[in-house]
């Protein structure tokens, strides 16, 4: 039992460590979060940490049920996702004027897009939902709930990790100023843009192949 666990836990934080890629979040963090205060970034990092848990649950428990009874698939999960990043990365790169920028700094971003698409993109559930479907289909004799409570714990110790990476931004920004603060926002807009393009490009070549 203990070595199930141990495997499963291991297993799923080393596969979805450079999946979820806390660091290229944080730098997301440092743009979204300008004009904010410190403790509603705070605020918003804790959240984070709070959904990306809940979404990976979600995704091992409900994932394919979810995807089945709406009818949905991968590449539509994908496109999606892109559209969304592409957006995100648009307005980063074309930021709104000044007296526009006030009021949206106060809006929630823990849940999009730093939970989904960016901690927990299409590619992240992917890989917790072909976990599910392995587990699944493993032999009666073999106990599934270590295997289960190795993946679930996985999901907290990554969330722990990305809450902490998520924490160090404030002290970046910082040090960077304004102006470093704002050149980051705009390469980081031009990344996401290409980022929403990929995963559509990604998206389109998986609906070809399967015909």
């Amino acid at each position: 039992m203990t070595v199930l666990f141990l495997k499963a836990f291991t297993l799923t934080l080393l596969g979805l460590l450079p999946m979820v890629n806390p660091p290229t979040t944080a730098t997301l963090l440092l743009g979204l979060t300008r004009g904010m205060s410190a403790q509603q970034v705070s605020e918003q990092i804790n959240k984070t940490a709070v959904y990306l848990f809940i979404t990976l649950c979600i995704t091992l428990f409900a994932g394919t049920s979810v995807l089945s009874f709406f009818g949905l698939t991968l590449p539509s999960l994908r496109l999606a996702g892109g559209l969304v990043i592409a957006v995100i990365g648009f307005r980063m790169l074309f930021p709104s004027p000044v007296g526009q920028q006030s009021s949206q700094v106060s809006g929630v971003i823990a849940f999009v897009p730093l939970t989904i698409p960016s901690l927990c993109g299409p590619g992240t559930m992917a890989l917790v939902l072909s976990g599910a479907v392995e587990i699944a289909a493993l032999s009666p004799e073999t106990p599934r709930l270590p295997l289960w409570a190795g993946m679930v714990a996985a999901f907290a110790a990554l969330s722990a990790i990305s809450w902490g990476i998520l924490r160090l931004a404030t002290p970046v920004c910082r040090f960077m100023g304004e102006s470093g603060i704002d050149a980051l926002t705009r390469i980081m807009g031009f990344l996401l843009i290409c980022m929403g393009m990929q995963f559509g490009i990604t998206a389109v070549r998986d609906v070809v192949a399967g015909f």
